[in-house]
């Protein structure tokens, strides 16, 4: 019994970069299975992009959780490719990855174009090779920014049709809010926000006893975050309980 349970635990790792299990689990997933049989079943990682993500692990384990999983990035071209957005805005790149899948997605042929940032320098232009070395530059501008400063300078004149928020998770209202009082969201674009539900501790009334630490107060933002995204007459939104929870937002309607 021992045994199968270590046997399921590094499957769960092998399906995802992160190595708390916690984060791995679709609201489907159980004794059965459920997540690797999806991930089993679903458009498979690109070599480039698998590279990448093993590269990162071996390189940075515990910076390396910072990636979404190779289902999720599955999830998000898929949710490219039926959208077909002309301009997409990720916050958060990381080394790239997210970026990738985005990319994967994208309509090239029809001059379909993708900014992502990162903050600090050095990993950016690590992003901006692993970028490169996918084939996907010309299609892929990575800014060196942090995410507030890349929302407050953008040119509202190009709207964005998809922005993915993936960033400082504590910063989360201000990216929305920056978004949605600027007018850079195309009236039928999307936002895609990762993480609303942080290991499942976003959605309890109050933390657990004891609770303390940079998890808990990240939990709290997020709770804020939910809240005044559900509370906006601006948008309306679904909480979709998979990965780490996944919010999509779109303009309200007249």
């Amino acid at each position: 019994m021992r045994a199968l349970s270590a046997l399921a635990r590094v499957r769960r790792r092998a399906l995802h970069t992160a190595a708390a299990p916690r984060t791995l689990w679709s609201f489907l997933d159980g004794a059965a299975g459920v997540y690797g049989y999806a991930a089993a079943h679903s458009e498979a990682e690109p070599p480039a992009l698998q590279r990448i993500r093993r590269a990162a692990l071996a390189e940075a384990p515990a910076e390396a959780q910072k990636m979404i999983s190779p289902l999720q990035g599955a999830f998000m071209a898929s949710l490219v490719r039926a959208q077909r957005p002309s301009a997409v805005l990720e916050l958060g790149c990381y080394v790239g990855y997210s970026a990738l899948w985005l990319a994967h997605g994208l309509d090239r042929a029809a001059g379909a174009r993708l900014w992502t940032c990162e903050r600090d320098p050095e990993t950016a232009q690590k992003a901006q090779h692993n970028i490169a070395s996918a084939g996907l530059a010309g299609a892929v501008t990575v800014l060196a920014q942090p995410a507030a400063s890349v929302l407050e300078s953008w040119d509202p004149a190009t709207k964005l049709d998809l922005i993915f928020i993936d960033a400082n998770k504590s910063a989360y209202q201000q990216y929305y809010d920056l978004v949605m009082d600027l007018g850079i969201l195309h009236d039928r674009g999307q936002i895609v926000v990762d993480n609303v539900l942080f290991h499942g501790k976003v959605h309890t009334a109050q933390p657990p006893a004891g609770a303390a630490g940079k998890q808990s107060r990240i939990a709290a933002k997020l709770r804020a975050f939910n809240e005044h995204v559900a509370s906006d007459p601006r948008t309306s939104q679904v909480i979709l309980p998979v990965f780490d929870g996944l919010m999509l937002i779109q303009k309200a309607r007249p």
